[in-house]
């Protein structure tokens, strides 16, 4: 008889913390790909969008887990991205000291920010009577990390790659690639990052199941 006690015991503790590497937002679930693709040409991007998304995120999930059972699924619909827009003109300012011109060069990009696909899943996600806030919450702020480590990861390597820098700062590589700063590089990135990220989980997650689970007469005699 199968010993799936561990196996499940690291499920249970792996949900606290899935939204940042097992179910990545941006590597395995997918979401929120245009700005993984199109602005992550600086890490100084990067982090510019991943502070935006998170003081938005966050508390428009948290609305959506406190209201979401007490008004329609189409008022939700337009409750939440309003919300959410007007936080992420509020929180804005806090993106200047990085870099003057850094909301030039996000554009379009930084009020679609209130209309993304992390946010509309992880409201949809709690708006039913499912789940405690404090699970939505926990929820919006480790999918907000996992985001923002998706989009560092891609934004260094296109940076250091693409211009030999890093944060503005020069770096000596021996080389400079500098196609990697179309957005083209940046799908080819995320789909690298996205099979690793796949195969690591799935790579945990069977050598937890036969750590536990060995077949017969592999286990040494006593």
């Amino acid at each position: 008889m199968l010993k799936l006690e561990k196996l499940r015991k690291h499920r249970k503790h792996k949900r606290w913390l899935e939204g940042i590497f097992s179910k990545n937002p941006v590597f395995v679930g997918g979401l929120a790909l245009p700005f993984a693709v199109m602005i992550t040409s600086s890490l100084k991007n990067s982090v510019a969008v991943s502070i935006v998304l998170a003081c938005s995120l966050i508390p428009t999930v948290l609305l959506a887990a406190l209201i979401g059972t007490k008004v329609p699924r189409w008022a939700g619909a337009m409750i939440y991205p309003m919300f959410s827009m007007v936080l992420v003109v509020a929180c804005t300012p806090l993106i200047l000291p990085i870099a003057p011109e850094v909301t030039d060069s996000l554009g379009v990009y930084l009020p679609i920010l209130a209309v993304n696909t992390l946010q509309s899943t992880l409201c949809a996600r709690y708006a039913q009577d499912t789940d405690r806030p404090g699970m939505a919450l926990v929820d919006a702020i480790t999918y907000s990390i996992g985001f923002a480590l998706a989009l560092g990861v891609i934004g260094v390597l296109r940076e250091l790659l693409g211009n030999n820098t890093v944060w503005g700062v020069p770096v000596a590589v021996p080389f400079k690639l500098g196609g990697v700063q179309i957005a083209f590089a940046g799908f080819l990135l995320l789909a690298i990052f996205s099979a690793f990220f796949r195969f690591c989980s799935r790579g945990i997650t069977w050598w937890l199941y036969r750590r536990d689970n060995p077949k017969h007469g592999t286990s040494l005699p006593l």
